[in-house]
């Protein structure tokens, strides 16, 4: 019967090397999948070129392997269906050095052999659980990133996996991706498990399980609905998920790519993860019957894990120009659950390129947009500040420190580009601490009292830092939310304390548009040289 357990005779360990045919094999073996579902997944595509880049080189085979998530779903869905579908697991780990199974067990057995226990988890590129089920066989996947060296990758969310096969220990930074379970999940589910992943370290809360999110988002659905819907997920439900950890949910459309952009790159930088909502759009051929030249395979969630900023200058955005280091971003890495982590999606002017497939009536492939539609962003309660607020508050000052680079008051200066993002006052402080400050202004800075939290806009000049503004995250809009700047020693941390005074003093200064955010910056570089200037509580 094809659920039942793994034959007796399966042997704790196997070892194998790696090429994507045994990584199939192994993955229709220990599943109950057809050989070719395994083959047509668009995962197999996938993990070839990300093994290819790791250098994977060996498999180490973890057969009878408890898996915690498999085991709530099993509980909640799978026992009670007719068919004995198993509850245990495979764990498939991975290495890009070469080893034997009798090099493995002299190891475990702590006898002298070609490999030791540092060699081995230098080479760990992390494992991949194999789910007993027919399709959805993908389970908790946790391999290392793409090099980062190589190319302007940024993953800022990734934590510390333990595995520990057979007394093994063994260790992989990155963050966990599965694939959805469509009988007991959605693709929301997923991408809200891998949000999770990174939000529970971060704000310290319970990680749940994919059938505990459903049910988690399902709590307030109405009377007659399944308990465990696999058609997908409304923003409703998704915010009830989020809620059911203790965090809130910030709901945003994403319309205008520019925002989009600086909005993901400015918590994801604070290691915060965002679950994007998008429609997945192509192009159908010429010879289509149906009326329309676009075909749309659906809605579609999956959770921004990274990014990179490949292009070479900032671009500037609206009437002002504001130069924004986010917008440099060529392609953001998400955990997409039916293709892979980090998986790439390139930035175009109104949507992503995906690694989504179609294929015409000839077999010839056609490629798969997303185009955005909402941004979910699950944030610790006290975050009440959002980014939106920041970038608006950022502008006013921009225009006029740019104003006086025009005016000749800051000679030789190029325009600010500005990394604006969510930091925490841990962060901000270590690196402080660290930077080359004078040791009475750095003393100073280390010893104020700072809120968790914080909006950090630090001004680029060459690829150093000029200036930062600080804002206290965890304010009310409609409070003074500017806490100070930090001046790094150039001309413009300078020149902002004598020029400020006369600035406040203009009367066309409070007819400016969103004067109040300026006048809390330029009354804090004011009170500088003139404590009387000072904002004030």
């Amino acid at each position: 019967m094809p659920g039942l357990e793994l034959p007796a005779a399966t042997p704790p360990l196997e070892v194998w090397p790696y090429t994507i045919e045994t990584l199939q094999r192994l993955l229709a073996e220990k599943s109950v999948a057809d050989p070719r579902v395994v083959e047509d997944k668009l995962h197999t595509a996938y993990f070839e070129e990300y093994f290819n880049k790791l250098g994977a080189q060996t498999v180490l085979v973890e057969n009878h392997y408890i898996d915690h998530d498999f085991l709530e779903d099993h509980a909640a869905y799978y026992v009670r269906c007719f068919e004995e579908y198993r509850r245990t697991c495979t764990r498939l780990h991975f290495f890009n050095i070469q080893f034997s199974e009798q090099d493995i067990h002299a190891l475990i057995n702590r006898e002298v052999g070609p490999l030791d226990d540092k060699s081995l988890r230098k080479a760990y590129l992390g494992f991949v659980v194999v789910k007993p089920l027919p399709e959805t066989i993908v389970g908790r996947t946790c391999l290392r990133t793409y090099p980062t060296h190589t190319a302007p990758r940024s993953y800022p969310i990734t934590r510390r996996y333990e595995a520990n096969p057979f007394g093994l220990r063994l260790r992989v930074h990155t963050l966990a991706f599965e694939e959805q379970d469509q009988v007991a999940a959605a693709c929301a589910t997923s991408a809200l498990w891998t949000v999770f992943q990174g939000t529970g370290v971060l704000f310290h809360h319970a990680i749940l399980s994919p059938v505990e999110i459903t049910r988690a988002a399902d709590r307030l659905a109405p009377i007659g609905t399944r308990t465990l819907p696999s058609e997908g997920l409304n923003d409703i439900q998704m915010a009830n998920a989020v809620r059911s950890v203790g965090l809130e949910p910030l709901l945003l459309e994403a319309e205008d790519m520019h925002v989009l952009k600086s909005t993901l790159y400015g918590y994801l930088r604070g290691r915060v993860p965002v679950l994007l909502g998008a429609e997945l759009i192509f192009d159908k051929p010429l010879f289509a019957t149906t009326e329309g030249r676009e075909g749309t395979i659906g809605k579609h969630a999956v959770a921004v894990t990274g990014y990179s900023l490949g292009h070479a200058a900032p671009v500037g955005y609206g009437p002002s120009g504001l130069l924004l280091r986010s917008s440099r971003i060529d392609k953001v890495y998400a955990h997409d659950d039916q293709i892979g982590p980090f998986a790439r999606m390139g930035c175009e002017d109104t949507h992503f390129t995906t690694s989504w497939e179609e294929h015409d009536t000839l077999g010839n492939v056609i490629p798969v947009d997303a185009y955005p539609t909402v941004l979910l962003i699950p944030l610790y309660h006290k975050i009440r500040i959002p980014y939106s607020t920041v970038h608006d508050a950022l502008i006013p000052f921009d225009i006029y420190v740019e104003q006086m680079r025009m005016q000749g008051l800051l000679p030789g200066m190029k325009r600010l580009e500005w990394d604006l993002y969510l930091s925490t006052v841990t962060d901000f402080k270590r690196e402080i601490r660290a930077g080359g400050l004078p040791s009475e202004y750095k003393r100073k800075l280390l010893l104020q009292s700072m809120p968790r939290f914080l909006w950090r806009a630090t001004a680029i000049l060459d690829d150093r830092p000029a200036l930062d503004l600080l804002f206290d995250a965890t304010d009310i809009e409609q409070g003074r939310f500017f806490l100070r700047a930090v001046d790094y020693g150039l001309p413009l941390g300078a020149m902002l304390p004598a020029v400020a005074p006369a600035a406040l003093a203009a009367p066309a200064f409070h007819r400016e548009k969103d004067w109040r955010y300026l006048d809390q910056i330029l009354r804090w570089f004011a009170a500088q040289t003139d404590p009387s200037l000072s904002p004030g509580p």
